[in-house]
């Protein structure tokens, strides 16, 4: 009885300490959620029942803050930079790792090299290469220096190297050219890589707010972090808004994240379909 109990105890310890985190993990988000019917006052003084003022918040965010602009020029500059990302840096991590050259892996821990040094040392050897090709205050100068990632390289090249070489060797003996290979029997065969690849690249760049915040002037042309920020800094803060707009800004995250979800941890362990 003793020992039953004892067991019995420390389940119960457990159980308290699993829901404590995640009430604390999760507060947040509900009372994000609450924010976004109440008025400045309420959530200023930490109401955390619901109000009624969802409607009027929805109208400052879409009319006020011009909502759907910040949200389309996040989207289409995270879009493109995982389609054209995604397509150079699996291309990279396939040349590193299926074809062999003396200069090989002297090129790439020179790329292995370059995760080491901070973003922050990279902002102004960037600002002026972007301001010599006339590219600030474009989108284009968010999306180029994003498409190249060492990280998703090295992330690549390590799925490749459980793709058999031998299938490729029967490929090229029945003719196919090295593009047809690499579309037509190796992204098919490995999915999961990829979409973990494009998971990773679009986060980055849907949150990236201080290179954005940079090179982007005009309002019309914002992404959704740096106005939240824009929002922040008034004289007067609509904290309702702020919350619609925020919920807005994570939404994308968490719809890629659930309806893709096995494909990513599947990539995480280097799954290859046979």
């Amino acid at each position: 009885m003793i020992v039953a109990k004892r067991f019995t105890f420390s389940r119960l310890l457990i159980w308290i300490f699993l829901i404590t985190g995640a009430v604390a993990s999760l507060f947040p988000f509900f009372w994000m959620l609450i924010g976004t019917t109440l008025n400045p006052n309420d959530v200023v003084s930490g109401v955390v029942l619901p109000g009624k003022e969802f409607p009027l918040n929805w109208s400052k965010a879409v009319k006020n803050y011009n909502l759907p602009t910040y949200f389309l020029n996040s989207l289409k500059i995270a879009l493109l930079t995982v389609l054209l990302g995604v397509l150079v840096n699996s291309l990279a991590a396939f040349g590193f790792e299926k074809y062999r050259s003396k200069a090989r892996e002297k090129v790439f821990s020179v790329f292995m090299l370059s995760l080491m040094m901070p973003q922050i040392a990279l902002v102004i050897p960037l600002f002026k290469l972007m301001s010599s090709m006339k590219l600030l205050n474009t989108h284009a100068a968010i999306i180029l220096p994003a498409l190249m990632s060492p990280f998703i390289i090295f992330f690549m090249r390590q799925n490749f190297q459980m793709f058999p070489s031998e299938i490729m060797e029967a490929a090229r003996i029945d003719g196919a050219g090295e593009m047809y290979i690499f579309f037509r029997i190796v992204f098919p065969s490995m999915k999961a890589s990829f979409v973990s690849a494009g998971i990773y690249m679009f986060l980055s760049q849907w949150n990236s707010y201080l290179w954005p915040l940079m090179t982007i002037l005009s309002e019309e042309k914002k992404t959704l972090p740096i106005a939240i920020s824009s929002m922040m800094r008034a004289y007067t803060i609509e904290y309702g808004a702020v919350m619609i707009i925020v919920c807005i800004s994570i939404m994308p995250v968490i719809v890629l994240y659930l309806a893709m979800q096995k494909e990513f941890v599947a990539g995480l362990l280097g799954s290859v379909k046979g």
